[in-house]
């Protein structure tokens, strides 16, 4: 049987979303995921679920016994007092009914569960600060000393600039390669690393792009977007494939 694969959903208070695709109508709020990342697992062999953000975590924790794993999807900064921090400038759209929803199950799933993770983007940030680590706010201001990491009118498959694999990590086997290219659409990214999350994907001035739990268990996450270069780029699937295969035999 195909592994089912929990992918966390994006939350919008923005109407527009729905009376510009007229879809909907004003005033309503949506719950949305980009076609991309169900495309990803689909392709790898597993069964996507798309997990909503409820009011009641209860509701949330009755489905995990049917997951055998979870994709933690990009969208919105995280609130920063989650990691200590008062707000500063530079820190974007905020969503705090999916930040509370999502820091529960990141905790959750991490402490609690031993079913595979993987992170994207906002996903990689999320499971950092759950674990006790902080966030850059804004890299252009503060860590000015980096290139531009936050692209846009850029193709979602663009491979930007490469990132150095840590020998004999997770994505070294996976990708079996020391460098790849990767794409670039973040204004943030981890500044200190939680828990016992180890880096090993680093871009050319030292950010990190990707980070793991030691051990057997599947634990990773990456910076940047994977999922929009499968179709261009069939060799990035690897990722999803060995996430998938993990989900099979956890």
């Amino acid at each position: 049987m195909k592994p089912i694969i929990g992918i966390c959903a994006n939350y919008a208070t923005d109407d527009k979303i729905g009376i510009i695709t007229e879809l909907g109508f004003p005033k309503q709020e949506w719950q949305l995921l980009a076609n991309d990342y169900i495309k990803a697992i689909e392709l790898a062999g597993g069964s996507p679920l798309i997990i909503p953000v409820v009011e009641d975590f209860e509701n949330t924790e009755r489905i995990l016994p049917i997951l055998d794993g979870i994709l933690f999807s990009g969208g919105s900064d995280i609130d920063p007092s989650y990691y200590g921090e008062l707000p500063q400038y530079g820190l974007r759209t905020v969503t705090p009914f999916r930040d509370s929803h999502e820091i529960a199950l990141a905790k959750k799933i991490l402490f609690e569960t031993s079913i595979p993770v993987l992170g994207i983007c906002r996903g990689i940030q999320l499971l950092n600060v759950a674990a006790g680590g902080t966030l850059y706010q804004d890299l252009q201001r503060y860590r000015s000393e980096g290139f531009n990491h936050t692209l846009i009118n850029v193709p979602k498959d663009y491979p930007m600039h490469e990132a150095a694999i840590k020998p004999d990590s997770k994505l070294h086997k996976i990708f079996r390669k020391d460098r790849i290219k990767i794409n670039s659409f973040n204004h943030q990214a981890i500044k200190t690393i939680g828990g016992d999350f180890e880096a090993t994907m680093i871009a050319p001035d030292g950010l990190i792009e990707g980070i793991e739990s030691p051990g057997n268990r599947f634990v990773v996450a990456v910076q940047w977007h994977p999922e929009t270069m499968i179709e261009r780029y069939p060799e990035y699937l690897v990722l999803f494939k060995e996430f998938v295969r993990s989900c099979s035999v956890s």
